[in-house]
Protein backbone atom coordinates (compact mmCIF):
# COMPACT_ATOMS: atom_id res chain seq x y z
CA UNK A 1 0.00 0.00 0.00
CA UNK A 2 0.92 3.82 -0.71
CA UNK A 3 1.73 5.65 2.13
CA UNK A 4 2.09 8.87 0.29
CA UNK A 5 -0.82 10.92 -2.03
CA UNK A 6 -0.29 12.52 -5.69
CA UNK A 7 0.46 15.97 -3.51
CA UNK A 8 2.28 14.50 -1.02
CA UNK A 9 6.43 14.13 -1.17
CA UNK A 10 8.67 11.57 0.45
CA UNK A 11 11.42 13.58 1.29
CA UNK A 12 15.12 12.02 2.66
CA UNK A 13 16.69 13.68 5.71
CA UNK A 14 19.48 13.52 7.92
CA UNK A 15 21.53 12.20 4.67
CA UNK A 16 19.04 10.14 3.66
CA UNK A 17 18.69 7.96 6.95
CA UNK A 18 14.75 9.67 7.61
CA UNK A 19 11.85 9.81 5.43
CA UNK A 20 9.49 12.26 5.68
CA UNK A 21 5.84 12.86 4.11
CA UNK A 22 5.40 16.66 2.86
CA UNK A 23 2.16 18.44 1.44
CA UNK A 24 4.40 19.70 -1.81
CA UNK A 25 1.84 23.15 -1.27
CA UNK A 26 1.60 23.41 2.87
CA UNK A 27 3.85 23.45 5.34
CA UNK A 28 7.43 22.00 4.48
CA UNK A 29 10.21 21.32 6.67
CA UNK A 30 12.33 23.97 8.11
CA UNK A 31 16.25 23.96 8.89
CA UNK A 32 15.33 24.60 12.10
CA UNK A 33 14.17 21.62 12.94
CA UNK A 34 17.19 19.98 11.70
CA UNK A 35 19.47 21.66 13.93
CA UNK A 36 17.14 21.47 16.77
CA UNK A 37 17.58 17.76 16.47
CA UNK A 38 21.22 18.11 16.47
CA UNK A 39 21.20 20.42 19.35
CA UNK A 40 18.99 17.84 21.29
CA UNK A 41 20.68 15.49 23.98
CA UNK A 42 18.49 12.79 25.40
CA UNK A 43 19.45 10.20 28.00
CA UNK A 44 19.29 6.65 27.16
CA UNK A 45 15.81 5.00 27.38
CA UNK A 46 14.25 8.39 28.22
CA UNK A 47 10.80 8.77 27.19
CA UNK A 48 10.45 12.41 24.60
CA UNK A 49 7.44 14.73 23.33
CA UNK A 50 8.20 16.20 20.28
CA UNK A 51 5.18 18.93 20.61
CA UNK A 52 4.10 19.84 17.89
CA UNK A 53 5.89 17.24 15.71
CA UNK A 54 4.03 18.33 12.39
CA UNK A 55 5.66 15.65 9.66
CA UNK A 56 7.16 13.99 12.33
CA UNK A 57 10.59 15.13 11.48
CA UNK A 58 12.35 15.71 15.14
CA UNK A 59 10.63 12.56 16.75
CA UNK A 60 12.37 10.34 13.72
CA UNK A 61 15.57 12.32 13.83
CA UNK A 62 15.60 11.13 17.50
CA UNK A 63 14.37 7.85 17.39
CA UNK A 64 17.33 6.92 14.20
CA UNK A 65 19.97 8.43 16.61
CA UNK A 66 19.14 6.18 19.97
CA UNK A 67 17.34 2.91 19.44
CA UNK A 68 16.67 3.17 23.43
CA UNK A 69 14.48 6.49 23.35
CA UNK A 70 10.39 6.49 22.97
CA UNK A 71 9.26 9.34 21.18
CA UNK A 72 5.71 10.77 21.56
CA UNK A 73 4.82 13.22 18.66
CA UNK A 74 2.02 15.15 19.66
CA UNK A 75 0.18 17.60 16.54
CA UNK A 76 -3.21 19.56 16.58
CA UNK A 77 -3.37 19.84 12.76
CA UNK A 78 -5.05 16.76 11.63
CA UNK A 79 -3.51 16.32 8.09
CA UNK A 80 0.34 16.78 9.50
CA UNK A 81 -0.92 14.36 12.54
CA UNK A 82 -1.56 11.83 10.01
CA UNK A 83 1.37 12.34 7.58
CA UNK A 84 3.33 11.77 10.62
CA UNK A 85 1.57 8.35 11.53
CA UNK A 86 1.91 7.46 7.84
CA UNK A 87 5.97 8.44 8.61
CA UNK A 88 6.40 6.15 11.16
CA UNK A 89 5.24 3.33 9.26
CA UNK A 90 7.90 4.39 6.16
CA UNK A 91 11.08 4.53 8.76
CA UNK A 92 9.45 1.42 10.34
CA UNK A 93 9.24 2.75 13.90
CA UNK A 94 6.43 1.67 14.92
CA UNK A 95 7.73 -0.12 18.17
CA UNK A 96 9.09 3.57 19.46
CA UNK A 97 7.52 6.48 17.61
CA UNK A 98 3.55 6.98 18.57
CA UNK A 99 1.89 9.60 17.17
CA UNK A 100 -1.12 11.07 19.02
CA UNK A 101 -3.60 14.00 16.76
CA UNK A 102 -4.33 17.15 19.98
CA UNK A 103 -3.54 20.19 21.37
CA UNK A 104 -0.20 20.60 23.04
CA UNK A 105 -1.32 23.26 25.18
CA UNK A 106 -3.84 20.50 26.62
CA UNK A 107 -1.70 17.46 26.93
CA UNK A 108 -1.58 17.67 30.77
CA UNK A 109 -5.77 16.23 29.64
CA UNK A 110 -4.71 13.45 27.88
CA UNK A 111 -1.19 11.97 29.22
CA UNK A 112 -0.26 11.42 32.95
CA UNK A 113 1.52 14.32 35.26
CA UNK A 114 5.82 13.32 34.78
CA UNK A 115 5.31 11.36 32.28
CA UNK A 116 7.89 12.72 30.29
CA UNK A 117 11.72 13.03 30.65
CA UNK A 118 12.92 15.31 28.14
CA UNK A 119 10.76 17.69 25.71
CA UNK A 120 11.41 19.28 22.50
CA UNK A 121 10.20 21.85 20.42
CA UNK A 122 10.25 23.93 17.43
CA UNK A 123 7.19 26.60 18.63
CA UNK A 124 5.33 28.86 16.32
CA UNK A 125 7.48 32.04 16.50
CA UNK A 126 5.21 35.17 15.30
CA UNK A 127 2.47 36.44 17.93
CA UNK A 128 -0.71 37.09 16.23
CA UNK A 129 -0.41 40.60 14.95
CA UNK A 130 2.89 40.56 14.02
CA UNK A 131 4.10 39.93 10.38
CA UNK A 132 1.31 38.64 7.84
CA UNK A 133 -0.33 35.12 8.36
CA UNK A 134 -0.35 32.91 6.02
CA UNK A 135 -3.27 32.22 3.75
CA UNK A 136 -2.38 28.63 3.76
CA UNK A 137 -3.72 27.42 7.32
CA UNK A 138 -1.20 25.01 7.74
CA UNK A 139 1.56 26.69 7.16
CA UNK A 140 0.04 29.76 9.34
CA UNK A 141 -0.46 27.48 12.44
CA UNK A 142 2.92 26.34 11.85
CA UNK A 143 4.79 30.09 11.88
CA UNK A 144 2.22 32.02 14.44
CA UNK A 145 1.32 31.50 18.14
CA UNK A 146 -2.16 30.60 17.05
CA UNK A 147 -2.63 27.10 18.79
CA UNK A 148 0.64 27.33 21.09
CA UNK A 149 1.57 30.58 22.97
CA UNK A 150 5.17 30.26 24.83
CA UNK A 151 3.56 30.68 28.37
CA UNK A 152 1.21 27.90 28.17
CA UNK A 153 3.98 25.39 26.33
CA UNK A 154 5.86 26.01 29.95
CA UNK A 155 2.60 25.56 31.86
CA UNK A 156 1.92 22.19 30.22
CA UNK A 157 5.79 21.28 30.42
CA UNK A 158 6.21 21.95 33.89
CA UNK A 159 3.22 19.34 34.72
CA UNK A 160 4.19 16.60 32.49
CA UNK A 161 8.07 16.68 32.89
CA UNK A 162 9.55 14.41 35.68
CA UNK A 163 12.01 15.82 37.92
CA UNK A 164 15.00 17.17 36.53
CA UNK A 165 13.22 16.86 33.09
CA UNK A 166 14.52 19.14 30.04
CA UNK A 167 12.47 21.06 27.54
CA UNK A 168 14.57 22.18 24.35
CA UNK A 169 13.40 24.35 22.17
CA UNK A 170 14.50 27.01 18.63
CA UNK A 171 13.54 30.41 18.64
CA UNK A 172 14.41 33.62 16.91
CA UNK A 173 16.91 35.71 19.08
CA UNK A 174 14.42 38.70 18.69
CA UNK A 175 12.27 37.09 21.07
CA UNK A 176 14.59 35.79 23.78
CA UNK A 177 13.21 38.64 26.05
CA UNK A 178 9.82 37.36 25.55
CA UNK A 179 11.10 33.57 26.29
CA UNK A 180 12.88 35.26 29.80
CA UNK A 181 9.69 36.71 30.96
CA UNK A 182 7.49 33.76 30.46
CA UNK A 183 10.09 31.75 32.27
CA UNK A 184 9.47 33.93 35.52
CA UNK A 185 7.86 31.66 37.99
CA UNK A 186 8.14 28.22 36.55
CA UNK A 187 10.73 26.56 38.11
CA UNK A 188 12.77 26.28 34.50
CA UNK A 189 16.16 27.70 34.37
CA UNK A 190 18.52 27.95 31.15
CA UNK A 191 21.11 25.40 31.17
CA UNK A 192 22.58 25.31 27.55
CA UNK A 193 22.08 27.80 24.76
CA UNK A 194 23.78 27.69 20.84
CA UNK A 195 23.63 30.62 19.08
CA UNK A 196 23.13 30.36 15.71
CA UNK A 197 24.76 32.87 12.68
CA UNK A 198 24.11 33.15 8.95
CA UNK A 199 28.04 33.53 9.23
CA UNK A 200 30.44 34.46 11.23
CA UNK A 201 30.43 38.07 10.75
CA UNK A 202 26.66 38.30 11.35
CA UNK A 203 24.78 38.38 14.97
CA UNK A 204 23.07 35.51 15.55
CA UNK A 205 18.83 35.07 14.04
CA UNK A 206 17.90 32.41 16.40
CA UNK A 207 19.08 30.64 19.55
CA UNK A 208 18.59 26.78 20.53
CA UNK A 209 17.80 26.80 24.17
CA UNK A 210 18.01 24.05 26.89
CA UNK A 211 15.57 24.74 30.48
CA UNK A 212 15.90 22.36 32.65
CA UNK A 213 13.32 21.69 36.00
CA UNK A 214 16.01 22.55 38.62
CA UNK A 215 15.92 25.36 41.64
CA UNK A 216 19.02 27.34 41.04
CA UNK A 217 21.40 27.49 37.91
CA UNK A 218 24.43 29.46 38.30
CA UNK A 219 26.07 29.22 35.12
CA UNK A 220 25.17 27.75 31.34
CA UNK A 221 26.88 26.50 28.45
CA UNK A 222 27.08 28.70 25.53
CA UNK A 223 28.06 28.02 21.89
CA UNK A 224 27.84 29.13 18.42
CA UNK A 225 27.23 27.60 15.25
CA UNK A 226 27.81 29.41 12.12
CA UNK A 227 25.92 28.19 8.96
CA UNK A 228 28.09 29.89 6.13
CA UNK A 229 31.50 30.83 5.22
CA UNK A 230 32.80 33.65 3.55
CA UNK A 231 32.40 32.13 -0.12
CA UNK A 232 28.64 31.55 0.96
CA UNK A 233 29.12 27.68 1.20
CA UNK A 234 27.98 25.99 4.33
CA UNK A 235 30.54 25.22 7.19
CA UNK A 236 31.70 22.05 7.66
CA UNK A 237 30.12 21.49 10.91
CA UNK A 238 27.17 22.96 9.37
CA UNK A 239 26.85 20.22 6.61
CA UNK A 240 27.57 17.55 8.98
CA UNK A 241 25.01 18.71 11.05
CA UNK A 242 22.39 18.45 8.39
CA UNK A 243 23.57 15.07 6.73
CA UNK A 244 23.00 13.64 9.96
CA UNK A 245 26.42 12.66 10.45
CA UNK A 246 26.65 14.66 13.77
CA UNK A 247 24.92 13.19 16.93
CA UNK A 248 25.50 15.54 19.46
CA UNK A 249 26.33 18.72 20.79
CA UNK A 250 29.44 18.64 22.80
CA UNK A 251 31.60 19.93 19.72
CA UNK A 252 30.08 23.40 19.83
CA UNK A 253 29.97 23.28 23.72
CA UNK A 254 32.82 23.85 27.08
CA UNK A 255 32.47 27.38 27.25
CA UNK A 256 31.28 28.20 30.93
CA UNK A 257 29.03 31.37 31.09
CA UNK A 258 27.63 33.19 33.91
CA UNK A 259 24.12 33.18 32.80
CA UNK A 260 23.61 36.71 34.52
CA UNK A 261 27.06 38.29 33.41
CA UNK A 262 28.80 36.83 30.41
CA UNK A 263 28.80 35.27 27.38
CA UNK A 264 26.45 36.34 24.09
CA UNK A 265 23.18 35.86 26.44
CA UNK A 266 24.56 38.27 28.58
CA UNK A 267 25.56 40.86 26.19
CA UNK A 268 22.03 40.70 24.41
CA UNK A 269 19.99 41.22 28.00
CA UNK A 270 22.23 44.21 28.60
CA UNK A 271 21.05 45.75 25.10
Amino acid sequence: MELHRSDESVDGLFGNKVRVIQSRKGYRVSEDAIILTWFARPNAGERIMDAGTGCGVIAFGLAMRDPSVTVVGVEIQRDLADRASRGVKLNNLEDRVFIVQGDVTKADHFFRPRSFDFIVCNPPYYEPGRGRINPQHERALCRHQLSMPIPQLFSVAKVLLRNFGRLDLIYPTAGIDGICNALKGTGFQITRMLWIHPHQEAPPGHVCVELALAEQINETFEGHLYLYDQQHQRTPFARAILSGEHSSGEAQYGQRVDVKAGGYFGRIRKN
